[in-house]
């Protein structure tokens, strides 16, 4: 999986079909089997550039930006 962050932003989203999914809490997270040497550092400019895709999960609500 690619999971992208920015420094200035406590947010985790996964990178899926050119679209940032936000992963709303470190339980699910963790529960989907994501570690924390996978999640890439990129400025928060970059990041705000993806377009939204659905949140993980789906019910989460909308996702904060970066």
């Amino acid at each position: 999986p690619i999971l992208l962050k920015c420094a200035g932003s406590p947010h985790i989203y996964l990178l899926q079909d050119g679209q940032k999914r936000w992963i709303d809490t470190i339980a699910t997270f963790t529960e989907r089997g994501y570690v924390w040497r996978d999640v890439q550092l990129i400025s928060c400019d970059n990041l705000r550039a993806v377009p939204d895709g659905e949140p993980i999960p789906a019910d989460a609500g909308p996702p904060p930006q970066p």
